[in-house]
C-alpha cells in the first residue's frame, strides 16, 4: 500500500490529528513529507507552539489526512514520536525534508538569508520535529470505498500522564468571526472531514465527509468507517491550506454527532481555528507571534544557525508560477473586486436592521474574503503586481452606502462569480482548492450582531493590507 503512495512523496500539507488531554480529537494544519520507503512521515512545530507537543506527550498515537482537489483522499495513522535537541541539526533536516529553505514558499528562502528576516523569523524556525511512525494506511478508492491496509502495529501506550500543570480546557463560544468564517466556507461546498476516537485503538481516525447547513444547524453525512466515536466526542473541520502555505484557513468544531443513519445533526461545543492571509505583513506578524510565543520557553531546542542549517540543506528556490496573461487579468480583477466588496459587504450587515438580511450579507462578505485572498496568493506566487489603474475604481466601490443594500450586494456577487467561474474551468485543480463553487445561499443561522461591526472594521483593515502588498513590488526600494 505505502508503494502506491511514491506520488505523495513530496512536502505538502497535511492535517495532524491529535487528542487533547482530555481525549478529544483536534485538527491542525502542516507541512510533512511522507517517506513510503521508511514507513514515516515527518512534521515539525515551533517551539512557541506547543499544544501539538502538548497534545503527543499524553495521547502518542495520531492520524495524518491529506487532501485535496487534485487526488483521492489518504488517510495515516500511527505513532509520534517528538525529537527536540539541537535546533540547527533539526532545521536542516526539516529544509531537506521540504527539498530546501525555498522549495516550498520563496519567502521561506529569503527568510534563511537576508539578515533582517532572518532575526525576526529566527523563532519561527526553532522547530520541534515530529516523526511518525505509520501503523496503518487509508486510502479513497472512488469505485470501491475505503481500503484500509495495516503495515505494523500500535505499540506505545495508548497515553502517557498529562504534563503539569494541565488545566480544564479552554472554550470559545460559538459565534464570532471564525464561526462565521467556517459557516460561509460550509455553505461555499467548501470540504470538511470529521474526527473522532476510535474507541479500540484509542487513536484518533479521521475521513472527509459531507456537510451542508441545515434548519438553522450543521448536517453531516457520516461515513460507516467513523462507527460509534461520532456520537460523543468529534471534531468537524473544514479548511483551505495550499501546498506553498500562502493561505491557510481552518475552522474546527469540537462536539458530537447525533445517532441514527442518513444526515446527522453536528452539535458544536467550543470553535477553534485559524486565519493566516497572503503576503507580506502577515508573514511579518508570523514571526512577531512566533517570537512572543516562544519568550520564556522551556524547550529543549536549542537557538538555530538558520543560514547554516540551509547551506546544508541546499535545495532550490521555489520557481515563480506561470500562467497565461489572460489568467492573470482575471486574478488581478477577481482581487481588486473582492478587496473593495469584501469591507462594503462587512459594513452592510452591520447597517442592515432586517436579521436575515444581515446574516445573508455576513456571508456574503466571508465569501469575498475568502475570494480576496484566494486571487492574492496566486498573485504573490506569480509576483505580479497591482495595476493601478484599477484602485481607483476599487475605491469608489467600497464606499459606504446605506440604500438597496440587498440588491447592491448581488450585483456584486454576479460580478465576481463570473470571474471565479472562469478562473474554475481555466486553472488546473490544484490551484483551485479554496475557491467557492457554490452559489452563495442563506443558511438560516443569525449570527451575533455585536460582532459585525468590528469585522467591518477587520476587513477594511484587510483589504488595504492586501492592496499595499500588491502595490510594493512597483516601489523602487523594493526592488
Amino acid at each position: 500500500m505505502l508503494s502506491q503512495l511514491e506520488g505523495l512523496d513530496r512536502f505538502l500539507q497535511w492535517d495532524l490529528v491529535t487528542l487533547n488531554p482530555w481525549g478529544t480529537p483536534v485538527w491542525a494544519a502542516v507541512g510533512a513529507r511522507l517517506l513510503p520507503d521508511q514507513g514515516e512521515i515527518w512534521t515539525s512545530t515551533t517551539v512557541g507552539f506547543t499544544s501539538k507537543v502538548r497534545n503527543l506527550t499524553v495521547h502518542p498515537r495520531v492520524a495524518m489526512v491529506r487532501w485535496s482537489a487534485a487526488g483521492d483522499p489518504v488517510v495515516i495513522r500511527g505513532e509520534a514520536t517528538v525529537h527536540s535537541g539541537d535546533g540547527t541539526e533539526n532545521l536542516a533536516r526539516l529544509f531537506r525534508l521540504m527539498g530546501g529553505p525555498g522549495a516550498q514558499r520563496e519567502f521561506f528562502g529569503i527568510s534563511s538569508e537576508h539578515p533582517f528576516w532572518r532575526r525576526l523569523y529566527g523563532e519561527y524556525w526553532r522547530r520541534v520535529l515530529i516523526r511518525v511512525r505509520i501503523v496503518e494506511a487509508w486510502r479513497l478508492v472512488q469505485s470501491q470505498g475505503w481500503e484500509r491496509h495495516r503495515v505494523g502495529r500500535f505499540t506505545l501506550p495508548r497515553e502517557r500522564r498529562p504534563p503539569s500543570p494541565i488545566g480544564p480546557p479552554r472554550r470559545r463560544s460559538y459565534s464570532g468571526r471564525l464561526q462565521l468564517s467556517g459557516l460561509q466556507m460550509l455553505a461555499d461546498g467548501m470540504p470538511a472531514a470529521l474526527a473522532v476516537l476510535d474507541r479500540t485503538s484509542r487513536a484518533p481516525l479521521a475521513l472527509p465527509v459531507q456537510a451542508r447547513l441545515r434548519h438553522g444547524g450543521v448536517e453531516l453525512m457520516v461515513p460507516e468507517e467513523l462507527g460509534r466515536g461520532a456520537e460523543s466526542r468529534a471534531s468537524l473541520v473544514t479548511r483551505v491550506v495550499d501546498d506553498s502555505y500562502e493561505m491557510a484557513r481552518m475552522v474546527g468544531w469540537i462536539g458530537a454527532v447525533d445517532g441514527g443513519e442518513g444526515w446527522r445533526r453536528f452539535n458544536p461545543r467550543s470553535v477553534y481555528g485559524f486565519v493566516k492571509p497572503p503576503g507580506v505583513v502577515p508573514d511579518v506578524a508570523a514571526g512577531l507571534v512566533a517570537a512572543l510565543a516562544a519568550a520564556g520557553d522551556r524547550s529543549e531546542v536549542s537557538r538555530p544557525r538558520v543560514r547554516s542549517s540551509a547551506r546544508q540543506a541546499g535545495g532550490e528556490t521555489v520557481p515563480t508560477l506561470r500562467l497565461q496573461p489572460s489568467l492573470w487579468a482575471s486574478l488581478e480583477r477577481l482581487f481588486t473586486a473582492a478587496a473593495a466588496d469584501a469591507p462594503w459587504l462587512s459594513a452592510a450587515a452591520a447597517l442592515d436592521r432586517v436579521a436575515d438580511e444581515r446574516f445573508q450579507l455576513a456571508l456574503l462578505a466571508q465569501r469575498a474574503t475568502m475570494e480576496r485572498d484566494f486571487a492574492h496568493s496566486l498573485l504573490v506566487r506569480g509576483h505580479r503586481p497591482l495595476a493601478t489603474r484599477g484602485l481607483a475604481g476599487a475605491a469608489r466601490a467600497a464606499r459606504p452606502s446605506v440604500r438597496q443594500l440587498m440588491v447592491e450586494a448581488r450585483r456584486r456577487e454576479r460580478v465576481r462569480q463570473l470571474l471565479t467561474a472562469e478562473l474554475l474551468q481555466s486553472l488546473p485543480a490544484e490551484l483551485t482548492f479554496g475557491l467557492p463553487r457554490t452559489p452563495a445561499g442563506d443558511a438560516g443561522i443569525a449570527p451575533d450582531p455585536g460582532s459585525l461591526a468590528g469585522a467591518a472594521a477587520l476587513s477594511l483593515a484587510e483589504s488595504a493590507v492586501a492592496v499595499v502588498d500588491r502595490l510594493l513590488p512597483r516601489l523602487p526600494f523594493w526592488r
